[in-house]
């Protein structure tokens, strides 16, 4: 059974539902590798946030240790008057201005080090929130992409239904059809089964019609032959002439009675005659009636 050419073929449907399918699949990949790279990036981000924070904390350590430095680099400046007083007991001054010196060396050190913790610092800080936002935009892009998959495969099952539900229709009226074709054969079937006894019918009582004229015609060659004979008998009787009232009596009874056979013998061969043209008549007319009525049924 056809369908419309314009109407796509289940086979057709399926196979752009696999491909959509396969899409589908292929989007899902990489929103899984996004989704693998992205917990990598969170992961790096988590790790970078703990460095962050032993820095922040070592930042802290590093500014107390030096407002501790400040503050007993300031205690020996104040107490570099008194511990001039006692030599013996304190160190000489040259001792103290090289510790100074140390103590200054180590504290443009640690105002280094610190100045590099804090770029450093600042520049992790600043990856985490590079890292931050590309994860944003990626959830931002994995959830656009994930509705637009959505209403892809929203539209594309409506779409299927709908081309579902037509091709069920068609299918349903081409169903129909065929059982009304089929139906209209068996009508045909049956007509020319009937007209075939008809013909059958026909052909058997045209037979015995023409058996029966047969008989008819082979009866009124024997009417006429024994017509003839009973003429001839009668030129004889008239020949013979009668002697007495008995014979003419006899003569003329066989006279009348051959007289009334030959009449019902005439009458009975006029309605065999008869009979046998309506007989050939009517079913001629049956015949020509059945045979109309297969050609309009076949015509139909």
């Amino acid at each position: 059974m056809s369908y419309d050419d314009s109407n796509p073929s289940f086979e057709e449907l399926m196979e752009v539902v696999q491909r959509q399918q396969e899409v589908i699949e292929l989007f899902e990949q990489q929103v899984e590798a996004c989704r693998m790279e992205s917990l990598k990036l969170a992961e790096e981000g988590q790790k970078k946030s703990e460095i962050i924070e032993i820095l922040e904390n070592s930042e802290a350590l590093m500014k107390a240790e030096m407002e501790q430095l400040k503050i007993e680099c300031e205690k020996r400046r104040n107490g570099e008057a008194e511990e001039k007083e006692d030599v013996g007991e304190l160190e000489t001054v040259g001792e103290l201005r090289i510790k100074c010196k140390e103590l200054n060396y180590e504290l443009e050190r640690l105002k280094t080090r610190q100045s590099t913790l804090e770029i450093d610092l600042g520049t992790e800080k600043r990856n985490h929130e590079f890292v931050e936002s590309e994860l944003e935009e990626e959830k931002r892009q994995r959830a656009e992409e994930k509705k637009r998959l959505t209403q892809n495969l929203e539209t594309l099952e409506k779409e299927m239904k709908d081309q579902w539900k037509e091709q069920q229709e068609t299918l349903s009226t081409q169903q129909i059809k065929i059982a009304q074709l089929k139906t209209h054969v068996e009508i045909k079937e049956q007509r020319e089964k009937q007209l075939e006894r008809h013909y059958q019918d026909i052909m058997e009582e045209m037979t015995e019609i023409r058996r029966e004229k047969a008989k008819a015609m082979g009866k009124n060659t024997g009417m006429a032959a024994e017509n003839a004979e009973l003429k001839s008998r009668i030129q004889q009787l008239k020949a013979r002439l009668p002697r007495n009232e008995h014979e003419i009596e006899d003569m003329q009874k066989l006279l009348g009675d051959q007289s009334h056979l030959i009449a019902a013998l005439r009458e009975e061969t006029k309605l065999l005659a008869r009979k046998l043209e309506i007989d050939s008549k009517q079913h001629r007319s049956i015949f020509l009636y059945h045979g109309i009525q297969y050609l309009k049924s076949v015509r139909s």
